[in-house]
């Protein structure tokens, strides 16, 4: 699941009750006239295309991705540029708040459980080799064979055979069939409403077989070279110089709307200073990243041309709850909770981009209780339960490390959490590191409090709570409790009405049991350059570029 400029496991579930394809029972999706409605519009937007056409977009990344293969795709990084190179059977369109046709044109769905997908014929890798049912069996069953190790093997954990086939059991996953050359069968152990959203994942994009065997371990690995990352999306690999920049050209064979631009440069620029003064000195076209306390001269400066939307994910300081002090003490974990004053925190550092958060689910999602208020600022109350905790006034606390990547807005918000624990006796040590130290420092498990951004990385409640909070995920926090466990599991197979109940349920819990600090839900800033047309901001916090065009 994605996580926001670290390196780990990324919108909108809008209503999932309405825009879930095929909600419940033997369903057949009328994917036909999506089909050919969205023809109409490719169509149009053909002929306007002409006057917009060309250019190449230069976009700032904070480091390199950790890899360009779908199998890895866990970080913001990875699925910003990989999702441009890759494509799977079904997509998320966030206009019409829909999942729409890709490379599967239609498909039916029996009992939740049961995915029949029927795909386009006559679509091609970027290496110009036919894109069959066989290539889709194989780019999933891969996920799942232990040998991989894929990252994103959580998007087919609960298709039939899977347990086997990730424990070495089985040589082949028997819930994903080919039924023939253009016919691919998915079937699930148990009913599960959130599946199709999953498949919107890049993670579960087609990827080539041939180029993957003589590829080897550099398929879409750092510095990997065109020939060695092969996918069918709207743009193909043109070069990647590690620590400087990967450019993509657009790919003229993509079997949907080809994209306005000719390319795409992924400048990669690690500090927020130096992105912005670059995006002045007209070196970038569009950019994510500003210094701590300038968002207000940046959009004097740059009148008209900033744009901000809201994203379903929250920022948090995540406990380590294997060890001490943190495990088995509740308490503790609660009183640093109320000791944050996230309101000052959001208008001092962010300028009020953000909102503040005291629970897992940010207030837009459908499942999220508002009547559930989580914590705020009550440094009496946080005081209070210190000394419940058995550290009164902090005394018997050790010094704990917060670790944290260390871009300039972190650092800010790192330096305020310090000096407000510090004022009800929680002493910490503030540890800043390179992004690729801070991926693997978390990664390992060798911290005691981490900083992270996690956004949802499909539309559905599941993606947050699921992989933050489940200890079958693996969870970074390596938080166990059997009654989340259950509920989460329960609420994947649970009809609509009932999946509600369950997730507010789940949340309560989890905010009850306090394993980690909800400090803001975030939101997007982007400043583009003025001839830059088409930028969508959405509650992923991605970017579509096919969809931006340079005007000439």
């Amino acid at each position: 699941m994605r996580k926001n400029n670290i390196g780990f496991m990324g919108l909108l579930c809008v209503f999932v009750f309405t825009i879930l394809l095929a909600g419940c029972g033997d369903t057949k999706v009328a994917q036909e006239q999506d089909s050919s409605q969205q023809q109409d519009s490719s169509q149009q937007q053909n002929s306007s295309q002409q006057q917009a056409a060309g250019g190449t977009l230069r976009y700032s990344l904070l480091d390199d991705p950790i890899s360009l293969d779908p199998a890895m795709f866990y970080d913001e990084l990875s699925l910003n540029v990989g999702k441009e190179i890759f494509q799977g059977l079904v997509d998320y369109d966030y206009s019409s708040k829909k999942i729409v046709p890709a490379h599967a044109e239609k498909w039916d769905i029996k009992e939740n459980r049961i995915y029949t997908f029927d795909l386009r014929k006559g679509t091609t890798f970027q290496n110009g080799r036919e894109v069959t049912a066989e290539d889709f069996k194989y780019s999933f069953d891969r996920l799942l064979d232990p040998e991989t190790e894929a990252i994103t093997a959580w998007i087919f954990e609960n298709v039939k055979g899977a347990a086997d086939r990730i424990s070495g059991k089985a040589k082949d996953t028997v819930g994903i069939k080919v039924i023939d050359k253009y016919t691919l069968q998915i079937t699930l152990e148990k009913p599960y409403n959130g599946f199709l959203f999953r498949l919107t994942h890049p993670g579960a994009s087609v990827v080539d077989r041939e180029t993957v065997a003589v590829a080897g371990d550099r398929f879409g690995g750092l510095g990997a070279k065109p020939e060695e990352v092969v996918g069918t999306g709207p743009f193909k690999l043109a070069e990647w110089l590690p620590k400087s920049v990967i450019k993509l050209v657009r790919n003229k064979d993509f079997f949907g709307r080809q994209a306005y631009l000719d390319g795409i440069e992924f400048k990669i620029i690690a500090d927020e200073t130096t992105t912005l003064n670059e995006f002045r000195a007209g070196n970038l076209d569009l950019i994510d990243r500003i210094p701590p306390g300038q968002k207000s001269l940046v959009e004097q400066e740059f009148a008209g041309q900033t744009a901000t939307g809201t994203i379903w994910g929250v920022e948090f300081y995540g406990f380590n709850m294997s060890k001490p002090p943190f495990r088995d003490n509740v308490k503790l974990r609660q009183a640093l909770n109320y000791a944050i004053d996230r309101q000052g925190i959001i208008k001092a550092v962010l300028e009020g981009n953000g909102i503040a958060a005291g629970t897992a689910l940010p207030p837009e999602v459908p499942e999220h209780d508002s009547s559930l208020k989580g914590y705020g600022y009550d440094p009496d109350k946080a005081t209070a339960l210190l000394a419940e905790a058995g550290y009164p006034g902090g005394k018997g606390l050790p010094e704990v490390d917060i670790t944290y990547n260390n871009r300039e807005t972190h650092q800010k918000i790192a330096e305020a959490v310090q000096a407000q624990w510090q004022q009800i006796g929680f002493k910490t040590k503030l540890k800043p590191l390179p992004l690729p130290d801070f991926q693997k420092e978390v990664g390992s498990g060798n911290f005691t409090i981490f900083r992270l951004g996690w956004s949802a990385d499909y539309p559905e409640p599941d993606s947050i709570l699921y992989p933050l909070f489940s200890s079958k995920a693996g969870n970074l926090l390596s938080y166990a409790n059997p009654e989340i466990d259950v509920i989460l599991d329960e609420a994947q197979a649970a009809s609509d009405q009932e999946r509600v109940a369950l997730y507010r349920e789940a949340e309560k819990k989890i905010t009850d049991d306090a394993p980690m600090v909800w400090l803001f839900y975030p939101k997007n800033f982007y400043l583009k350059a003025k001839n830059v047309q088409g930028l969508e901001t959405n509650l992923m916090g991605l970017v579509t570029f096919k969809k931006i065009s340079i005007s000439h």
